[in-house]
């Protein structure tokens, strides 16, 4: 009896044992995952934190090259800060001189503004007092003046006037007169014209002159002659003494002319009393 019951505890003992020792195993199993995965957890948060201080050093280093960086650039704009303080007051100072400079220029342009308004007031109270002088002086003049042009009025009344006036190339054929255009027959210049009436003018016999000047600006003549009135000169190609009696007198006169001064083109024709032009016309010869 005693050898069955110790063979049943042997039998309950061997099962607990052997239940105890599965349990065992099983919980050494799971003992063994859980060590397994806490060492890859414990893996990975090594290589994250890794990565971490890794990620943090790279972005140290880029803080500390920015503030090297930004050291260096501080350290240039105070070097330029310093040197643009410098220019500053280097213009600052050329500024101020240019101002005293101005400022002792108006200073100067002052005193003179002032002494010229001053000799401006002397010369508007000399001209004042001088006023009544000049305007008696302008009605002396204005006399003049009208004396003088009622002297030239008369001056020209007094005058004798040519009308009419004409000049053609001719040359004499047994005592005819062949009146010509054309240089080949011409030997003599005819001038025609009419004295005309002037009740102003004296009568009695009056000098005439003709004037004849050439293309080449010579004058027309056989002889050179010369009149000479009131430190004047006239040169000219020929004269008639005319009888004048305060009526229309027609005149033509023959002007010999040299055959070296008789050329192509336009001759001008000026009549003359005394000095005075009296009437003009102009001769074509082709």
């Amino acid at each position: 009896m005693f050898g069955k019951n110790y063979l049943a505890v042997i039998k309950v003992s061997v099962v607990v044992l052997s239940v105890s020792i599965v349990t065992l195993v099983a919980k050494l199993y799971s003992f063994e995952n859980q060590i397994k995965e806490l060492n890859e957890s414990i893996e990975l948060d090594k290589k994250i934190h890794n990565n971490d201080i890794n990620e943090i050093l790279i972005r140290y280093d880029s803080v500390l090259i920015k503030n090297m960086r930004l050291e260096k650039e501080s350290s240039l704009n105070t070097n330029k800060a310093t040197d643009s303080n410098a220019v500053y007051d280097t213009s600052i100072k050329k500024l101020k001189g240019s101002i005293s400079i101005l400022e002792k220029n108006n200073t100067s342009k002052e005193k003179r503004l002032a002494n010229l308004n001053s000799i401006l007031k002397t010369k508007q109270i000399d001209l004042e007092s001088n006023k009544e002088e000049i305007l008696n002086l302008n009605s002396k003049i204005a006399k003049l003046q009208t004396e003088i042009k009622r002297s030239v009025g008369d001056m020209e009344l007094k005058k004798l006037k040519a009308k009419n006036v004409s000049a053609i190339g001719s040359k004499v054929v047994s005592e005819k007169i062949l009146e010509t255009k054309r240089l080949k027959g011409t030997e003599k210049i005819k001038v025609c014209f009419t004295l005309e009436d002037n009740p102003s003018v004296e009568k009695g016999d009056k000098d005439i002159f003709i004037q004849i000047i050439n293309p080449k600006s010579n004058i027309v003549s056989k002889a050179p002659a010369v009149l000479e009135i009131k430190n004047k000169t006239l040169f000219y190609s020929a004269k008639t003494t005319i009888n004048y009696a305060k009526e229309n007198v027609d005149v033509c006169v023959l002007v010999d002319a040299h055959k070296n001064n008789l050329i192509k083109g336009n001759y001008i024709v000026n009549i003359f009393s005394g000095i005075n032009l009296i009437g003009n016309t102009n001769l074509i010869l082709n």
